[in-house]
């Protein structure tokens, strides 16, 4: 019983850790988009949020895998499955972000340069990727508390 309780409260951190950070990195984005500061502060900031995210996933996916042998009672496996499915989403959408996110910093312009069309384009796929992946989050969320 003390397994179950453990692994449950490790499956709420990573998904608390992962919802959290997702919605975190949301707004910063939003900002840093309207304001050069803020924009230059997210940059320093940042990694240590996105860490934050993928050691969530991370306690979210291993949790997960562990929790279904500690359940005595009949699992809702459509539920697990589509839950499953919208973890694994996030986590390509994640390393598409980071794919992404590189190459922005290789486009970002210097000083006062205008932006180039590759750095549009990448801050563009930034944006799309993080609202997809933090609808995808807050689903899974809902999902979790309410089926």
């Amino acid at each position: 019983m003390a397994g179950l309780e453990i692994l449950n409260f490790i499956h709420d951190i990573g998904l608390i850790w992962g919802v959290g950070g997702a919605t975190v990195m949301a707004i910063i984005s939003a900002k840093a988009g309207k304001d050069k500061d803020v924009a230059k502060a997210a940059m320093k900031i940042s990694p240590a949020i996105v860490k934050m995210i993928w050691i969530g996933i991370l306690l979210l996916i291993v949790s997960g895998i562990l929790l279904p042998s500690y359940i005595r009672w009949e699992l809702n496996t459509q539920n697990l499955l589509i839950k499953h499915i919208l973890v694994a989403w996030i986590v390509i959408i994640g390393v598409l972000l980071g794919l992404n996110s590189k190459k922005m910093m290789d486009f970002a312009p210097k000083g006062d340069d205008k932006p180039t069309l590759g750095f549009i384009r990448a801050k563009k796929k930034m944006k799309i990727f993080s609202i997809i992946n933090l609808i995808l989050w807050y689903v899974v969320v809902l999902l979790s508390v309410f089926v």
